[in-house]
């Protein structure tokens, strides 16, 4: 009971540090979007470009905080889980990327790998705190 309960809380703090984390980076996408390219050290497209950069980018960091969020108040692992594939598959791809002669930004693919072991470990204490 004592190991389900601390679980528990260890997969309840990674849900809302992450979720948080997720939450103010879309908040800079939607609030400040030029400072928020620059911080990926991305260019700040125009046009249908600028259009595109925010909407994915935004969808992308405040669909997956929501996902944390879902998980910490419905306690189901699924939600988190799937936040963590988001990750894993942009590190995925970032590595892939040099195929096509992209350079890896490794700041942020240290960051889609914490993000991605944060959401699992959450996961995975969830779902064992469930059994």
């Amino acid at each position: 009971k004592y190991r389900s309960n601390s679980n528990m809380k260890i997969a309840n703090t990674l849900s809302l540090i992450l979720g948080s984390v997720l939450l103010i980076i879309s908040f800079q996408w939607i609030f400040m979007p030029a400072s928020a390219a620059e911080s990926l050290n991305m260019i700040f497209l125009d046009g249908e470009g600028r259009n595109t950069q925010i909407r994915d980018f935004t969808a992308l960091f405040l669909g997956t905080s929501s996902l944390c969020f879902l998980s910490f108040f419905t306690k189901k692992y699924e939600f988190i889980f799937s936040c963590g594939l988001f990750y894993l598959f942009a590190a995925i791809f970032s590595i892939l990327s040099t195929n096509h002669g992209a350079i890896i930004t490794y700041s942020s693919l240290v960051s889609e790998i914490v993000f991605t072991l944060m959401a699992f470990t959450a996961a995975f204490l969830y779902k064992s705190s469930n059994l």
